[in-house]
């Protein structure tokens, strides 16, 4: 009966996380899910105009170094870039962390909401 109770009390912990994390998301903000993401890999906090970017991966800088410009500054003073020829605001922002390491962030929103 208690390894019942528990199954019963993480499966409704499971679901109170995603749906904060729906709600998050649909408000455009971003998740604890994704903070703990950004923090386990490394990447800096990312602010623009007073909105916190949504980590979205590492690349390798090397890879995409000749297709990037620089697209504005963060407020924190982080440059950052963008590919070449895509609209402002660009649908990925790139952050170079020293030596050949990149992060990718996007702006958080719903997809249906482009």
């Amino acid at each position: 009966m208690r390894k019942k109770r528990w199954i019963v009390s993480i499966v409704i912990l499971i679901i109170i996380l995603f749906i904060s994390e729906w709600v998050m998301l649909s408000s455009e903000k971003v998740g604890v899910l994704n903070i703990t993401q950004r923090v386990i890999s490394g990447a800096p906090h990312v602010v623009v105009q007073g909105q916190t970017l949504s980590y979205q991966g590492k690349v390798k800088w090397e890879d995409i170094q000749n297709s990037i410009e620089v697209y504005s500054v963060s407020d924190e003073g982080t440059i950052l870039y963008k590919a070449l020829g895509t609209p402002v605001p660009p649908p990925w922002i790139y952050v170079r962390k020293e030596n050949q390491q990149g992060f990718r962030y996007k702006f958080p929103h719903l997809p249906w909401k482009l």
